[in-house]
């Protein structure tokens, strides 16, 4: 909240010259007795892991699935023992051309070609691929792809069942593009699944803090202002034992398996594939399901702070208060993923509100600041802040939303014309982001400002021990006191389509005076 401590790195606590005392550390309020007046508006993104699926190409994995099943199983009226039976022509081929008598067991007479041939399988390669070509039975697709992996095929693992079915092959990436993209597709989406979120949040507030020197040294210092924020957040909270991808092939089952570098096609059972594949979790509506997890919370507050100096030998001691009054709605909804969800009416559902839950509570932050006094050095502030000591609790659809305390420290260089400032979480805090998991933030940052009276320019730099956002940059620009411009921006981005993005992105415009 607030653009001067936005752009240096989210420092506040002890950054006497900022209008947002009342919101950072309320003692700050009589550390600077003036009348302050600010405003600001903002809107900060942060995702994890949901752009990599604007990159998926479902159609070619609809196709590959396809492909794969036509060709390795009898879905679509093929011969069950077509693939088998060209490679046993094909090892018939190979076995007769260097002396040796096949046994028409594929199995063994494939370990008695790799045992002749040690790990050069050119001859078998060829040997398949002519077979592909002469062969009338298969489509022009299913031609294509065994032309495509016969290279990329690991010999020593291709194993066939008593009933000449294929049992298990592994591929090597690189033989057919389509294949290899719809592979990693499937690994991308596993692994989106596990982890994910995207969180848009808008903080927005006006102040107004009521201060002087005589009145200060009297009766103390007042602040008073409203925040508004929007909490929202949209995840998928997946069902970790449906992730597999196992495949009905007409014939039987399949399983799909990414290894890195290949990937493995093995026969599978009926009941795995109603257990553990993502493909029949899409097919079913109920408490297994994965679900998409949309909440929506919106915060109101009115907080109304007192602070007061006391003078000491060597320094300064500011002891601040704030109560504030509380109003939180809460939307949250949860539905299954199912291959017939629409999701737009779901959203829109979502989005209208409807179900809201309002509730009313209150919250307590208390603050202290010491100034350092002495004849040549005036200028360092050191604070300590525990915001929301009550936590303030909120009903919800599911459950209840609580917002923890947090304990905050800050040291600060204030002159006329330099401030530097840096802040840090004493202890991690919960995130008020509703994801498939549990969210924590912990963060440090600082920065400087230098005041060149008509201009003011910020620059910082903070870090979140408990995310993995990487270093976020920070800078502002402010224009005679009523514009202010604040960025703060993740250097770690995220891929969306042939676009890189920061996973986190915060823009806040505002402005403030003092008199």
């Amino acid at each position: 909240m607030g653009n001067t401590s936005a752009g240096m790195g989210g420092a506040g606590v002890a950054l006497k010259h900022s209008a947002w005392g009342l919101y950072y550390n309320p003692a700050l309020l009589s550390s600077d007795p003036k009348v302050k007046i600010g405003y600001s508006l903002g809107l900060g993104l942060k995702e994890r892991n949901l752009a990599p699926l604007a990159d998926i190409d479902v159609k070619n994995m609809q196709n590959t699935a396809e492909r794969l099943i036509d060709t390795f199983s009898s879905a679509g009226g093929a011969n069950p023992s077509q693939f088998t039976g060209i490679v046993q022509d094909a090892l018939n081929s190979v076995l007769a051309s260097s002396g040796q008598v096949p046994s028409n067991d594929i199995n063994q007479d494939l370990q008695t070609y790799l045992q002749s041939v040690g790990s050069d399988y050119s001859a078998l390669i060829g040997a398949i691929q002519t077979q592909v070509q002469q062969s009338n039975a298969l489509t022009a697709e299913q031609k294509a792809l065994l032309q495509s992996i016969a290279g990329n095929i690991e010999y020593d693992n291709l194993q066939f069942d008593t009933s000449k079915l294929l049992s298990s092959i592994t591929i090597d990436k690189g033989g057919d593009k389509g294949l290899d993209k719809s592979i990693n597709d499937i690994a991308t989406i596993q692994d989106v699944l596990k982890s994910n979120h995207l969180n848009a949040v808008s903080q927005n507030g006006v102040i107004l803090q009521i201060s002087s020197k005589t009145f200060n040294e009297k009766l103390g210092s007042l602040g008073v202002a409203y925040f508004g924020s929007v909490y929202s957040s949209i995840s998928i909270r997946a069902n970790e034992d449906k992730l597999r991808l196992i495949i009905n092939g007409g014939n039987g089952y399949y399983e799909l398996v990414n290894n890195g570098n290949s990937y493995a096609l093995t026969q599978s059972t009926k009941d795995d594939y109603e257990k553990y594949s993502i493909i029949a979790s899409l097919q079913t509506n109920n408490d297994e399901s994965h679900k998409l997890i949309a909440t929506s919370f919106i915060l109101s507050e009115i907080p109304i702070g007192y602070a007061r100096t006391f003078y000491l030998k060597r320094g300064n001691v500011n002891i601040g208060v704030v109560g504030k009054l509380m109003n939180g709605i809460t939307h949250q909804n949860k539905m299954n993923i199912t291959s017939d969800t629409n999701f737009k009416e779901e959203l829109t559902r979502f989005a209208s509100l409807d179900n809201a839950i309002s509730s009313n509570t209150y919250g307590i932050d208390v603050g202290l600041l010491y100034e350092l006094d002495l004849p040549k050095f005036r200028y360092l502030t050191i604070g300590v802040v525990g915001k929301n000591l009550n936590s303030p609790s909120f009903k919800s659809t599911f459950n209840d939303i609580t917002i923890k305390p947090q304990y905050r420290f800050g040291i600060g260089y204030n002159s006329k014309f330099i401030n530097l400032a840096f802040d840090a979480d004493l202890a991690p805090n919960d995130l008020l982001a509703f994801s498939n998991i549990k969210q924590q933030s912990q963060m440090i940052g600082g920065g400087v400002a230098l005041d060149l009276k008509i201009l003011d320019l910020r620059l910082g730099a903070m870090k979140d021990l408990r995310q993995d956002t990487g270093l976020i940059l920070t800078g502002g620009l402010n224009l005679f006191g009523f514009l202010d411009v604040s960025v703060q921006s993740s250097t770690t981005f995220t891929q969306v389509n042939s676009y890189k993005v920061p996973q986190y992105f915060n823009l806040r415009i505002g402005g403030s005076f003092s008199f």
